[in-house]
């Protein structure tokens, strides 16, 4: 019973840990995606929900991600 309540322990804080980090990324890829269309929230909304249309079922830091790629490119 105690080996079980270390490891639900060890399990709570490890899905804690990648949460915090994962927030961390997408506010990171936020701030960048909103220096790309230099601050235009519009744009940057614009973007994004057209990329969930085109590809549904992604996650956000996926549509992020993507969007930030094509800018960087040209697309």
């Amino acid at each position: 019973m105690l080996i079980q309540n270390r490891q639900s322990l060890w399990n709570q804080i490890i899905n804690r840990c990648q949460s915090w980090l994962n927030n961390g990324s997408k506010i990171r890829l936020e701030q960048e995606l909103l220096t790309l269309v230099h601050g235009n929230t519009a744009t940057a909304n614009r973007l994004v929900n057209g990329e969930k249309r085109r590809h549904p079922n992604q996650t956000q830091q996926w549509y992020l991600e993507k969007v930030i790629y094509d800018l960087q490119r040209g697309r």
